[in-house]
C-alpha cells in the first residue's frame, strides 16, 4: 500500500470513528433526558412536599439556641432558600407541561395514555393497577407511560430531547 493509499484510508477511518462517536454523544443526550423526565416525575410529591414543608426562612429553625450551636460558615440558608426557589420553578414549568400533554393528548382522544401516565407517576399505581383500571394489559399501560414520558421530555427539554441520530 503507498502512503497516499495509507493516507486517505487513515482519514476515512478516523471520520467514520468521528461519526460514530457523534451518534453515541448523541444518544446518550436522549437516553440522559428521557432518565431526567422520568427521575422528576418520580419524585415529583416529594418536591412538592419539600416545598411545601420545607424550611423557608431562617425564622422558621425551632429555636434560638439552635442557630447558635452551628458556626456561620455551615449555615448553608442561602443554599436551601435558592434550591427551594428551583423547585418552584421546576414544579411550575413541569406543571404546565402536564397541562400541554394532557390537552395533546384529549386533542388527539388518547386520553387514556395520559391517565395511565398521571395514575402511575402521580399516583403511585404499579403498572398492573394501571392497566387494571384502564382496561388493557400490563404491556399496553408501560408502552403508554414510556410515550408520554418521551413526549414530556419534549415539554420539558425541548429542541433538545428531539436531536436525531
Amino acid at each position: 500500500m503507498n502512503q497516499e493509499a495509507a493516507t486517505k484510508l487513515a482519514r476515512m477511518t478516523a471520520l467514520e470513528a468521528v461519526k460514530e462517536f457523534q451518534k453515541a454523544e448523541v444518544k446518550k443526550k436522549r437516553v440522559r433526558i428521557f432518565q431526567n423526565t422520568k427521575k422528576l416525575m418520580e419524585n415529583y410529591n416529594r418536591i412538592c412536599q419539600a416545598v411545601e414543608e420545607g424550611i423557608a426562612e431562617l425564622s422558621e429553625v425551632p429555636t434560638e439556641e439552635d442557630i447558635e450551636e452551628y458556626n456561620p460558615d455551615n449555615i448553608v440558608v442561602d443554599s436551601i432558600l435558592k434550591s427551594k426557589l428551583r423547585s418552584i420553578v421546576m414544579l411550575a414549568h413541569i406543571d404546565r407541561c402536564l397541562k400541554l400533554l394532557e390537552d395533546e393528548q384529549y386533542r388527539k382522544d388518547t386520553h387514556e395514555k395520559y391517565l395511565a401516565f398521571t395514575y402511575f407517576y402521580l399516583d403511585g399505581m404499579s403498572h398492573e393497577s394501571v392497566a387494571e383500571v384502564l382496561g388493557c394489559v400490563d404491556r399496553t399501560s408501560r408502552r403508554w407511560i414510556t410515550e408520554m414520558t418521551n413526549i414530556l421530555g419534549v415539554y420539558l427539554f425541548g429542541v433538545d430531547a428531539l436531536i436525531l441520530t
